[in-house]
């Protein structure tokens, strides 16, 4: 990062001796393409970015992309950080700076988060759904720079993969299923996948975890720009209030999968999708989150029987490392599949409780 201290006094008209760059550290990592930067008296952020060839048919860098949408979304009231400075050239872009306390980070250190940061978190949802609007009115403006996501073909992937876990989960629990059983999850299953492909997708960021929310004196601002796509916004929405606390290091830090989501949160974005985006009821809506809920977290649980199964390959020792203990992770990803009550969706409620019987 020391070869962008030049340009950037150079925009700021300034002695490179007054830009000093800061380390930014995610638990035990520390982030190699971000830093905060002190120009003077003032802070702001700098990023580059590793890929610096076009990403989509228009042409454009990962860096172009998010310089371009974060400055669509700020100039229409988004919560998002402005751009201060960028270089197509240099694939680098300096941000205003908006803190480096992220939600994962403040979902693992709060003791009851769901009710201990409720406040913060309808603040979140309603900025998440202002974003949502913004790609939906803008969309001609975005899309020079959406990126050919296969939505369809990633959801069939994560539907197989995830009633294969549940026949795992009935292996590893010594339960095997009986016939009827069998049967029974098959239709319910069947059930579930078919109300989420017959869902419409939406525009809108690729790249969505917690880490995603930065969090300055209780004012949500959402990073992370550099691919757009079309999704289900519902995906987007687990995987933002779900915290996976990779590469924690401190006491207060229980590194654990915490879901901030829950029945009110659900039912107060099912409203808001009713009122702006579809015909859909809210039980609707409210049932997709649920079925994509169980499906992150089967997903979960089958990166780490995976991880165990194989933990001698790279992307296994890249796991272990960002979650640590696979055993505790497994029982806690098990809890947050038995325990969500999101919806009062009978298909998916009915799974949930066949997994709860295989638990050993």
């Amino acid at each position: 990062m020391q070869h962008l201290i030049e340009p950037i006094a150079t925009h700021f008209e300034t002695a490179p001796e007054s830009v000093r760059l800061g380390p930014i550290q995610h638990g035990t990592r520390l982030r190699h393409n971000v830093c905060s930067v002190n120009v003077d008296a003032d802070r702001y952020l700098l990023k580059a970015h590793d890929i610096k060839t076009a990403v989509v048919e228009s042409g454009y860098t990962p860096c172009q992309i998010e310089t371009e949408v974060l400055s669509i979304l700020h100039r229409n009231g988004c919560k998002v950080p402005q751009v201060v400075w960028s270089s197509a050239a240099l694939h680098a872009l300096l941000l205003e700076w908006c803190g480096e306390q992220t939600l994962d980070a403040v979902a693992q250190g709060a003791e009851n988060p769901p009710n201990d940061l409720k406040p913060l978190l309808e603040k979140i949802l309603r900025e998440f759904c202002e974003i949502e609007s913004c790609f939906a009115l803008r969309a001609e403006d975005f899309a020079p720079y959406i990126f050919p996501f296969n939505a369809h073909e990633n959801l069939k992937d994560l539907l197989e993969r995830g009633v294969k876990v549940i026949g795992y989960l009935s292996h590893l629990g010594e339960k095997p299923m009986a016939s009827a059983q069998a049967d029974v999850l098959i239709e319910k299953w069947n059930a579930l996948a078919i109300r989420l492909q017959l869902a419409p997708t939406a525009l809108g960021g690729l790249d969505n975890n917690a880490r995603n929310i930065v969090v300055a004196e209780d004012a949500p601002v959402f990073i992370d720009f550099a691919s757009i796509g079309w999704n289900w916004q519902e995906i987007r929405l687990v995987q933002l209030f779900n915290s996976i606390g990779a590469f924690l290091s401190t006491e207060a830090e229980s590194a654990n999968f915490v879901s901030l989501l829950d029945a009110e949160l659900v039912s107060t974005y099912a409203e808001w999708v009713c009122t702006h985006r579809e015909t859909s009821s809210a039980a609707e809506i409210a049932a997709r989150v649920d079925a994509h809920h169980l499906l992150f977290y089967l997903s979960v649980i089958h990166q780490l029987i995976q991880a165990i199964a194989q933990p001698e390959t790279t992307e296994s020792k890249m796991l272990l490392e960002a979650w640590g203990d696979a055993k505790p992770r497994f029982q806690c990803a098990l809890t947050q599949i038995i325990d969500a009550d999101l919806s009062d969706d009978t298909d998916t409620a009915e799974i949930r409780a066949m997994i709860g019987e295989f638990r050993a």
